[in-house]
This record gives structure tokens, sequence and C-alpha cells, in this order.
């Protein structure tokens, strides 16, 4: 039987910038949207329901949360108290039946916050696909309403969806078991639930599957999530053009980690994930580097917004999380070369990319450390 594994890529929000190249409000055209009262919406109270299930619930077990659950049914002696009861039992045996882990949504019900940032998304893409002469990768950009339509299997799209929320929450549910061990028929199921609102306001999941012959491919969710809620409402601006960038550059990213999985021939799942974790580092920094040259254009064209500190705030966080380590050395080889040519660089081979901003050859180096190391003898 083939040995199967499965490694979740998830390209994680990336917010950025200060003025790079900036087109003036006397050069726009008369008839360009003002999206500004968008930063009003964004700063409205978020809204905490109706929860809606987005997908199917994976099984995965959280060492953490799982001992959050169990500290939490040892200090709750009323229901501890209840079961011994109902089992006739002094003592109590338990066991995890089931954990499993599912994406909650709240969608947007306020009508015309949903209609500007729909609107909204669809200026700021269409921006971003005639400056850098790319088609557009969606069959549709739409507000998420109410229950979900049925989801597709993760494929190879023709085209894909991008659902507008207000909130992403993630649920992951435990069952358990309680048993009298005298009579281990009868049993009662305690359900918990531990719900924790989702840091990322907007992602792009691909998934790479091994076979047992060092086989490997790669498989992409038909779908991406924009939330319209953050502390910082230029976070939300950044989504459509951020995750659409991700998007139209992942076929080649996907290229590169499949040429260093070949020719590094991975022993061990962690290598895998390192091959994995340092080309999503260089994906990050060529999206970055496109988004701090387009970003300012789009807030000046259709917000009416130069470059505000908050910009730079978001700069300086990312910069302490180690994917993005890179940003501001992509963010300055991308000044130097031009938005279409770096993307070029990259659609062409990411690798003289990678170069270009500084990173390590990661498979060369897993190369060296798998190799027995010869020894010498100095006369």
């Amino acid at each position: 039987m083939a040995y199967q594994s499965i490694i979740t890529m998830v390209g994680f929000f990336l917010s950025l910038f200060v003025a790079a190249q900036t087109l003036y409000a006397s050069n726009l055209p008369a008839n360009d949207p003002d999206y500004s009262r968008l930063l009003d919406f964004i700063e409205l109270q978020d809204l905490q329901d109706p929860l809606v299930e987005f997908g199917a619930a994976e099984e995965v077990f959280d060492h953490r949360l799982n001992r959050e659950n169990i500290a939490y049914l040892n200090q709750d002696q009323t229901l501890l108290k209840n079961i011994r009861t109902q089992l006739n039992s002094k003592t109590l045996n338990y066991q995890l039946s089931t954990s499993s882990k599912r994406l909650l949504v709240v969608p947007e019900s306020r009508g015309e916050y949903a209609q500007l940032f729909e609107q909204y998304c669809l200026t700021a893409v269409d921006h971003l696909l005639t400056r850098i002469h790319m088609p557009s990768p969606y069959e549709q950009i739409v507000t998420l309403m109410g229950p979900l339509p049925t989801l597709a299997e993760p494929q190879q799209p023709t085209g894909i969806t991008a659902y507008l929320v207000h909130n992403l929450v993630d649920e992951y549910v435990e069952e358990y078991l309680f048993y009298n061990k005298d009579d281990d028929q009868r049993k009662i199921k305690i359900r918990l639930s531990n719900r924790m609102v989702d840091s990322k306001i907007g992602s792009v999941t691909s998934f790479l599957k091994i076979e047992a012959d060092s086989q490997f491919e790669f498989i992409r969710e038909p779908y991406t999530l924009w939330q319209n809620s953050a502390i910082n409402p230029f976070n939300v601006l950044i989504v459509p053009i951020e995750e659409t960038l991700h998007i139209l550059v992942r076929p080649f990213t996907e290229t590169a980690m499949q040429a260093d999985l070949v020719r590094c021939k991975p022993t061990q799942l962690e290598q895998v994930q390192q091959v994995v974790d340092e080309w999503m580092v260089v994906e990050e920094a060529i999206v970055g580097g496109v988004v701090w040259q387009v970003m300012p254009e789009i807030l000046t064209r259709f917000l009416h917004e130069g470059s505000p500190d908050l910009l730079a705030d978001i700069l300086t966080e990312r910069e302490e999380l180690p994917q993005y380590r890179l940003l501001r050395s992509a963010i300055q080889v991308v000044t130097d070369l031009g938005v279409n040519p770096a993307i070029d660089v990259y659609r062409n081979n990411p690798l003289d990319f990678r170069n270009m901003i500084g990173l390590s050859n990661i498979s060369a180096s897993m190369e060296s450390a798998q190799k027995p190391q010869p020894t010498m003898q100095i006369d």
C-alpha cells in the first residue's frame, strides 16, 4: 500500500509597505470609484454570529487544547458528579472518542458594507491584473451571505472562487466517552468545543501529496477566503492584492519545490517541511515586493489615501515573523527591477529570484547533511 502524507501550505497573510510609486490625484481618471467609506465600515464593531460551517471537519488532534479540555473536565466537579450518578459508579473511566477541527465563518450581513467591499475587491484585482498583464485566476469573487454551497474537493481548478466573509473562526471539537469499568456498554458522551478567531485575513492553500515512490503532487483548494475585518483597516485593503498574487505565483513556487525535493530526496517528513517552508518564505517575498509597489497606487487611486504611518507599522510588525524575514530585501529587488520584470524572473526561474534576495540553497545544504562526511588525516 502506498504511503501517503499530506503537508498543508498556507499562504499566510502578508501586510506591508510604505509608498514606493504613487499615482497623483491630478492624473487620475475622473470616473474612478471612491472606496474611502470602507475605512469607516471596517472600524465598526465586529459581528460574532451567525457562525456558518465552511467545508468538512478534519480529524486532528491538538495536544495543547486536549490538555486544556482535560483540565476543564477535572475542574467541573458538578459535571463529573452528574456523570457518576447516571452511571451509578463512584469511579469513572473515559476515553477520547474523536477529535476534529473545522473552519467557521461569520458572513457579512450589513448590505452596504458587503456591497462596497465586494466592489472594492473586484476593482483592486482588476487594477493589479492590468498592471502585471496577467489573466484573472477567478471564477467569481462573491460575498458569502449565508450557508455555503457544497465545496468541491481539492483539485487543479480552472477557476478559483474568492469568498468574502466578515470573520473566520477555528473550531476544535473533542468527544469523550465516560463509562463504568464494570459496565462498559453504557456510556455517556461529552462534547467540548474550543473556538478561536483565526488570525489570517486571507489565505491560499495547497496540499503536497507524497507517494511511496517519492513522487510529489500538488493539489490546490478551489477557493480562497478574504475577511473584511481587522484591527488595522489597511490589512483588509491589502487582502485581494496579496492573495491574488499568491494564487498567480503559486504554480511557479510548486515547480521550484518539486525540483528541490527531487534533487535532495528527503527521507523524513521534517526535511520535506523544511523545503516547503523555505520556498514559502520566497513566495511571501516576491508577493510582498509587488504589493509594496502596487498598493500605494490603489490607495491613491481608489481611496484618495497616501501612505499613512499605519502601513509602515504593518511592515515593521511583519518583519518580526520568520516567514517575512526576506521581505525588505525583496522590496528592494522589486523596486530595482520593476514589478513586471521581477515577476518574469520568478516565473522563469524562482531560484534566480531566491538568489537575488539572499536565501541560501536549502536543497544543497540538505544533500550535504545526508551524505557521509569524509575523514581527513594530516601527517
